[in-house]
């Protein structure tokens, strides 16, 4: 890429960040990105994801070519709204001017990705044919992949939205379920007649005291995050819910954890008399890919490519690459650098934004 190349990708990342579209309004991002790609040779489609997850735009799918058998992801949401979103550029890097978070995560890989898709069409004879997704509604849940329907070409994917920096990939993992329990006492007036009552909030503690919570093991994470319940404090509550999850590399670990936390549950609400509902699903599913598949040999052979090392590493935390895996298609998270992600002191060095771009050029070049 040429000095003008740098300049536009820039100025496109910085066009990107000032639009706000948090999960579930991201409309104005697809409009952005088909309003950029218009004239190029890129088919683009838009699927019914954003029906299922109540969004008002779903994933955009672009394929250059015949869409090919790699496909490339970035998610079109933020965490949280950037109305009044000021970037500013220094010497060194991109932030916001601190009033809001600066969005890197993810449209940094936005950018990324719609540049790759100029440069192929600018160069055809250069690069492969391949796939373009545009996802909605990754943050908090990776809901606009898991309803992603892709050709059966598609042999293997790259997220473009780890906030490692360029050179560090996501080859391991963990996975996570969420799960919700509902326990229902009896109401009793607390002064008049409390022995008539069964305080469910008790009980969930109750349960919850037995509980191990943090790092329970090296790679098993249990947390209780919310804890809603009772109407009035003169009144014995009814009924508490509580959510939370179990992550861990190992699902047979995962799914043992989540066993012995109903039935702590069930062992409270048995002793005091009172009523269980215990729900659980995943909410990601971990992956492993061995650095002698294809997927792993390619996107260490692209980072050599670009100028740096690679680095294969894990996180608990899940992208939408979780969600190809779960599909079968061989899929990591590759480094783009976005840092102190969810804050307003989100930022990303300009050097990394760069890098990045180069790993999505190696990727798809023939």
């Amino acid at each position: 890429m040429t000095d003008s190349d740098h300049t536009a990708l820039q100025e496109l990342f910085t066009d990107l960040v000032t639009i706000n579209a948090p999960s579930g309004a991201e409309e104005p991002v697809a409009d952005f990105i088909r309003q950029r790609l218009d004239g190029l040779p890129v088919r683009i489609t838009e699927d019914d994801a954003g029906e299922k997850v109540d969004s008002n735009s779903g994933n955009l799918i672009c394929e250059f070519g015949d869409g090919g058998e790699l496909v490339l992801l970035a998610h079109m949401d933020t965490a949280s709204p950037t109305e009044g979103l000021e970037p500013q550029v220094l010497e060194d890097r991109i932030t916001s001017a601190g009033n809001t978070i600066l969005g890197a995560d993810n449209r940094a890989g936005v950018a990324v990705l719609i540049t790759a898709l100029e440069q192929a069409s600018q160069a055809p004879e250069q690069y492969l044919d391949f796939t373009v997704v545009f996802t909605v509604r990754e943050e908090g849940g990776l809901e606009g992949s898991k309803c992603l329907s892709l050709s059966p070409r598609i042999k293997m994917g790259y997220a473009f939205d780890s906030s490692l920096r360029p050179g560090n990939f996501i080859a391991d993992t963990y996975g996570a379920q969420r799960f919700t329990v509902k326990v229902r006492g009896r109401a009793a007036h607390s002064a008049i007649n409390p022995e008539h009552g069964i305080h469910a909030i008790h009980v969930a503690a109750s349960a919850m005291s037995r509980i191990p919570m943090g790092r329970v093991q090296e790679e098993l994470l249990v947390n209780i995050g919310t804890v809603v319940g009772g109407s009035a404090v003169n009144i014995v509550p009814a009924e508490v819910e509580a959510r939370g999850e179990v992550r861990g590399i190992h699902p047979d670990q995962v799914d043992a954890q989540i066993r012995g936390i109903e039935k702590e549950f069930q062992t409270a609400a048995d002793d005091e008399g009172a009523e269980v509902d215990f729900q659980a699903k995943w909410d990601f599913e971990p992956y492993h890919i061995d650095p002698g598949e294809d997927a792993y040999q390619r996107l260490a052979a692209a980072i050599q490519g670009a100028g740096l090392e690679p680095v294969p590493c894990t996180t608990a935390g899940g992208s939408d690459a979780n969600s190809l895996n779960s599909k079968g298609i061989r899929a990591m998270n590759v480094g783009i650098g976005a840092q102190k992600c969810h804050s307003n002191e989100e930022f990303i060095l300009i050097e990394d934004l760069l890098a990045a771009q180069r790993i999505a050029l190696q990727l798809l070049k023939k």
